[in-house]
């Protein structure tokens, strides 16, 4: 009995097997990563429900049996809140301050109904705010305390990730489907050139299916130089009836002297030539394709073939880019006996993939206008909110605390700009020698910090001295300092902030770290991009343009949880950049 033959996996069945295995781990990926999302944001919903119930819960209980609070006593008492009230069972307002749309207070829900304190929204009934609901007990009878918590961005998340389950999942099932049905497609031409290819030698041993393949044509190029052999004419025709026919690409062979001996109809087509009846040497047959032959002539010469590269040539139908490979066939002695070229027409590739790239930058642009109009269309509706308060209670206290809400908006507003026009064009730099440590002492000194102490420890063999541009600098440091400020004053932390220069491994890295609350792992990813912040007041351009212009100066930006609580940022910057 003759021992079976070596398991091989051939290109073949590679792609039978590996292309709808890849396919399928793709889906899969892609099923995940969207339910995953849905998880998340639903995770965000849960917890902005949480702390609009707390939130009524604690407005109700500071609410005693007297008379109902005015409006600005109310919002006194949630000055997070975006709207707050107090109705009766049936959902009137009693006093209420921010606007609630049109309708009951209480929803769909009646007053017997709500027993306890509840949140619901974001969703179509109470649209892109979560309220929460808790009853009021007092002398008159039941009321009910609603609190209105601004959800914009978890609404649009939801709706986004609504629609991303109906668009992924039947994508993904009609791209599996159409694999597999123009999977046979993708095979036929190989199993065609194999099976010519089969007809001129023998069965494959233990090589591979394309070692086997280019066996056969080196085979066939050496039977051309072989003097008992058949003519060369007859040899050029049994490779063009076995190979030029199963090839969809560009297809060219060439003896060892480099002359043009055979080429298929798609490569004719392409060229713009006439498949020669003699050997013809390339630079006459390529007369018109300088780029073309003299890449030929190049792996001609150094007869050791020509890795992919692409070719632009004109012909009478435009500018065509070709991709281009040529490969050297030897004989079993190692002695070249021709070359076969292979080229096909990567015009309309480029042109999609140019495409692709526009549409990627206009998604970008649209996305950077997005977040400022967001942010201008924000700021524009408190200032107006506040003009309206004033019209309505014109009186001198009210009016002062009513300019100075503006004013605090107007400087919002302004940060939004400033750091938005620094993001847009901070490549406009002033390179010279500058301390590094000064830099961050004078950031350390601005008053936006409120006071926040700043301790900065150097390590002795840590240079300072860098080539940069300290305005630059400085501005990329004071925002990480003033988020560091902020992550302290948010929980009430009191120590200073620790900033660190170390020297590393062929680099020199600043080290800042805060003992604030830290940076949720659903949110950090995004931190570096636009817009992209982890506080509900944040504009999400500090870290952003401390990331591009630590960029533009060779550096790198790192973010991580500090152990113990709180946050590091590393940046590191090359150790040649520094004197």
């Amino acid at each position: 009995m003759t021992p079976s033959r070596r398991f091989k996996l051939s290109l073949r069945r590679e792609v039978s097997v590996l292309l709808p295995a890849t396919l399928f781990l793709l889906v899969l990926l892609s099923g995940f990563a969207v339910l995953s999302y849905r998880s998340g944001v639903q995770l965000l919903i849960e917890e902005r429900q949480i702390e609009a119930s707390t939130l009524a819960r604690q407005v109700a209980s500071s609410l005693d049996s007297g008379p109902l609070p005015s409006e600005a006593a109310l919002h006194r008492r949630a000055p997070r809140a975006q709207s707050i009230a107090i109705t009766d069972r049936q959902g009137n307002p009693l006093v209420s301050y921010g606007d609630f749309g049109t309708g009951p207070l209480l929803g769909s829900l009646e007053g017997p109904q709500l027993v306890q304190t509840l949140a619901i929204g974001p969703d179509s009934q109470v649209g892109p705010v979560v309220a929460g609901l808790t009853p009021l007990q007092t002398d008159e009878g039941t009321r009910f305390v609603r609190v209105d918590l601004p959800a914009t961005q978890l609404d649009r998340q939801r709706r986004t990730v609504q629609k991303l389950l109906w668009v992924v999942l039947p994508v993904d099932v009609a791209l599996m489907g159409l694999v597999l049905l123009f999977l046979p497609s993708l095979t036929r031409p190989f199993d065609a050139l194999l099976q010519q290819a089969r007809t001129l030698g023998d069965e494959p041993g233990d090589e591979d299916e394309v070692t086997f393949l280019i066996a056969t044509v080196e085979k066939a190029m050496a039977s051309l130089r072989e003097p008992v052999a058949a003519a060369p004419e007859d040899d050029i025709a049994v490779l063009q009836r076995t190979l030029a026919p199963s090839l969809e690409s560009g297809f060219l062979l060439l003896d060892m002297d480099g002359s043009v001996l055979a080429a298929n109809q798609v490569g004719s087509e392409l060229l713009e030539i006439d498949p020669p009846s003699e050997p013809i040497p390339v630079d006459v047959c390529l007369a018109h394709h300088a780029a073309f032959c003299e890449a030929l002539k190049k792996a001609v010469d150094q007869a050791g073939g020509l890795p992919r590269q692409e070719v632009l040539i004109e012909t009478s139908k435009g500018s065509r880019l070709l991709g281009l490979t040529v490969h050297s066939l030897r004989r079993d002695d190692g002695i070249v006996r021709g070359h076969l070229v292979l080229f096909v027409d990567l015009t309309e590739t480029q042109r999609l993939a140019e495409k692709e790239q526009l549409a990627t930058s206009l998604a970008q642009l649209g996305e950077l206008a997005a977040g400022v109009a967001h942010e201008l269309r924000n700021s524009l509706a408190t200032l107006r909110g506040y003009l309206t308060l004033i019209e309505r209670r014109p009186q001198k206290e009210s009016i002062t605390d009513f300019l100075s809400e503006i004013r605090r908006e107007s400087d919002h507003l302004q940060r939004v700009l400033e750091d938005f026009l620094a993001f847009a064009r901070p490549e406009t730099t002033r390179i010279e020698a500058v301390n590094l440590i000064q830099i961050v002492r004078r950031a350390a000194a601005d008053p936006a910090l409120d006071g926040t102490q700043v301790d900065i420890e150097i390590e002795d063999s840590a240079p300072q001295t860098l080539q940069g541009d300290s305005q630059l600098l400085e501005r990329a440091i004071r925002n990480l300092l003033h988020n560091a400020s902020e992550a302290h004053s948010g929980v009430g932390v009191e120590k200073p902030i620790a900033v660190r220069l170390e020297r590393g491994n062929h680099q020199v890295q600043l080290v800042i770290e805060d003992r604030g609350p830290g940076v949720p792992p659903v949110v950090r990813e995004r931190l570096f991009q636009p817009f992209a912040t982890g506080r509900p007041d944040g504009v999400g351009l500090g870290l952003s343009l401390a990331h591009r212009i630590v960029t533009l100066h060779g550096g790198t930006v790192d973010l991580e949880d500090r152990p113990g609580g709180g946050t590091r940022v590393t940046l590191s910057f090359p150790l040649d950049v520094f004197e």
